[in-house]
């Protein structure tokens, strides 16, 4: 009886292991989509770059591609100068979506807007995506909400009018993160430890700094102790980048506060990660499509994206971009 009742508990915990790593690997949504689960331990492979990788203008002109034949699935595109996965898992009660990014240069990061950045216009955030050749994008900070903060994009100086004391995220010529905490108007700059400033965002706050989690998340602006759907952009490493959000409450998620957000940010590994226009904005694109949160019925046209962009140009004649 005894060798029976161990034989039946050693079957039981190996049916349980089997589903437990089942679970793991196989969990499907209830939107029945195939999408590959997030896991923090797989690093993305370094890219292989070529010895002299194009180096896109830093200006508004799009990028290259995308080459329709380096998509390896409806969620990985790879070629010779960017690579990008994404992914989604959940974490308690909340889905998350990751984007896992490789670029070969820092003219890759790229920014762009509706109708200049000078501009209120706001468009759907596909059109304005595609409009630009995005191999990856997500929604930015808004910039035209306030008519405050300071805004640098793709070198250009728009806005100098810092006020309410918001973290600035600066992204330098060589795609290095930086931010000045609390700023205020004397601390905006065009130039960092001797870098150039491509872009800088008035919005935050800095989630992660250098693996550190951000110590002031009360932004009575930004519904902080609220369970919503939130975003942000991170740097992991020279070159390597992700775009992390979280879905929100009322359609299968319980979304989360801004602190929980940034802790949640924080066990990714990240080194740096700063918060982006959230809420029905909160936006990640890929192959022309929203793909997270797609049953909500209040996305919102935006005034500005975040991308990453091909810089490969393949001299084979017939190469389809389409």
């Amino acid at each position: 009886m005894q060798r029976f009742l161990s034989f039946f508990v050693l079957v039981a915990l190996l049916v349980c292991i089997v589903i437990s790593v089942h679970a793991e690997t196989e969990f499907t949504f209830d939107d029945g989509r195939d999408v590959p689960l997030f896991d923090p331990a797989k690093a993305m492979t370094e890219l292989e770059i070529p010895d002299s990788p194009t180096v896109l203008p830093i200006d508004f002109s799009p990028g290259l591609g995308p080459w329709k034949d380096h998509y390896l699935s409806d969620w990985e595109y790879k070629d010779p100068t960017i690579h990008v996965s994404i992914a989604r898992n959940r974490t308690e009660d909340c889905t998350y979506w990751v984007a896992d990014i490789r670029i070969a240069d820092a003219s890759q990061l790229r920014t762009a807007s509706a109708d200049g950045f000078d501009s209120n216009m706001v468009m759907p955030g596909t059109a304005l995506a595609e409009r630009v050749h995005a191999i990856v994008a997500c929604d930015g900070d808004y910039f035209c909400y306030t008519r405050k903060g300071y805004i640098i994009r793709q070198g250009h100086l728009y806005l100098d009018k810092i006020h309410g004391g918001r973290d600035l995220l600066l992204i330098d010529e060589d795609g290095d993160f930086h931010i000045i905490r609390k700023a205020d108007r004397h601390d905006g700059r065009e130039e960092i430890n001797g870098k150039k400033v491509i872009n800088c965002f008035f919005f935050g706050p800095v989630l992660v700094e250098h693996g550190e989690l951000g110590v002031d998340f009360r932004y009575s602006d930004m519904a902080y102790k609220e369970k919503a759907q939130r975003i942000c952009i991170a740097q992991v490493d020279k070159l390597h980048y992700q775009i992390i959000c979280c879905e929100a409450p009322f359609r299968g998620s319980a979304g989360m506060t801004l602190k929980q957000f940034a802790q949640f940010v924080q066990s990714l590994g990240v080194d740096t990660a700063y918060n982006l226009d959230g809420g029905d904005s909160t936006m990640l694109l890929f192959r022309g499509e929203k793909v997270n949160d797609v049953n909500n019925p209040h996305t919102r046209d935006i005034a500005d994206i975040i991308y990453f962009a091909s810089s490969w140009n393949p001299d084979a004649e017939g190469t389809d971009t389409n």
